[in-house]
């Protein structure tokens, strides 16, 4: 159980105890039982992000806050089963978790933010060995100096307050993460403000793109020019141009609100979740609103963001590091979809015609 102190802070209840002395109720096991319940929720997040989660800094990240969450779990399980002074040391682990896990967001994104800038060319550069072991050191790094800063700041002392009328609590000061929920807020405002701009037309456009990602169809590109292109490539419909024939350009989003509409039919579930949370005033300390589900929302909108900027120079086969937004479907639906196009049509003849000549 958890109670609000002033902002960004909150005290975990460790044990309930009458004026008396008697009536004890330790909830020691609520403690396990939520981050049990966490690691449930970042098993079920990695296995729809498995195919690309070590090809982005966010992805190397997740994978060190499930390890995190593991070794929480069994510390406050070992303390549960074996310790003496339970208490004490359940307060000194919760403590400094939540300490370390608040400070984890704000970098992260920053770090995210550089990664993705980083590599102009995402979709056709595989992740090299010393790229992967760059994010590798990076996390480590973040996770280092979270941790000197909980060891030298943190404030893990064991406190008895009044709890109720004639009910005290042994209660123990832990941190939440006041990024994560600015983050969704902030989130939730833009996209919402995006779509209400363009609200008429939103029901037609999900109908377009969930026609689209049922016949997986891209632009065609003739098989004669093809096969003088380095990598394979497959055969695709005019199913694209055909949509755009039929629908006509004027009636198409812009790109940032089509991918604006992808990221919020994906991540409106989690975003309305955890604004309905701080609204209700529902406490949660940061090593639990600190997970998978967050850092993939993260990867996302990044990978959004990227998308965005670089419709340009991404490739036909292009691949964001990213398994939960289908990108690719809604970018054909935007206007700009088939110009660009028509530019990287355009560049595979240009090729073409450059290889037949020194043939």
């Amino acid at each position: 159980m958890l109670i609000h102190h002033y902002p960004g802070t909150m005290m975990a209840v460790l044990e309930e105890m009458e004026d008396n002395g008697s009536c004890t109720h330790d909830e020691t096991v609520q403690y396990l039982f939520l981050l049990l319940s966490k690691m449930a929720l970042n098993t079920l997040v990695l296995s729809f992000w498995l195919r690309s989660v070590t090809q982005s800094f966010l992805g190397i990240l997740s994978i060190s806050v499930y390890i995190a969450d593991l070794l929480l779990i069994f510390t406050i399980a070992w303390i549960w089963c074996f310790k003496e002074n339970t208490h004490m040391f359940m307060c000194l682990s919760l403590s400094h978790a939540s300490t370390v896990y608040s400070m984890l967001p704000l970098p992260v994104l920053l770090v995210g933010m550089l990664d993705y800038a980083a590599h102009r060319h995402t979709e056709d550069n595989r992740d090299s060995t010393g790229r992967t072991a760059g994010r590798c050191v990076t996390v480590l790094l973040i996770w280092t100096l979270a941790c000197f800063y909980s060891y030298w700041y943190n404030d893990s002392k064991l406190l008895v307050i009044q709890y109720k009328e004639g009910v005290e609590a042994l209660v123990c000061p832990v941190q939440d993460s006041v990024v994560v929920s600015y983050f969704s807020l902030n989130l939730a405002v833009v996209a919402s403000a995006v779509l209400l701009l363009y609200c008429r037309g939103v029901p037609r456009w999900v109908s377009l793109a969930n026609k689209l990602s049922r016949k997986r169809s891209f632009p065609y590109v003739p098989k004669s020019d093809l096969k003088f292109s380095k990598k394979p490539q497959k055969l695709k419909d005019w199913t694209v141009e055909e949509l755009h024939r039929d629908h006509h350009v004027q009636g198409l989003p812009p790109l940032f609100v089509s991918l604006t509409l992808c990221f919020v039919l994906n991540w409106t579930p989690y975003l309305l979740m955890s604004i309905i949370c701080d609204l209700l005033g529902f406490a949660a300390p940061a090593y639990a609103t600190v997970n998978l589900l967050w850092t993939a929302c993260a990867n996302s909108l990044l990978a959004g963001l990227t998308f965005w900027y670089r419709c340009d120079e991404l490739g036909l086969s292009y691949k964001l590091p990213d398994d939960i937004c289908a990108w690719s479907f809604y970018w054909h639906l935007s206007k700009e979809s088939l110009t660009t196009s028509k530019k990287q049509y355009n560049r595979i003849n240009t090729l073409s015609e450059r290889l037949l000549y020194q043939l």
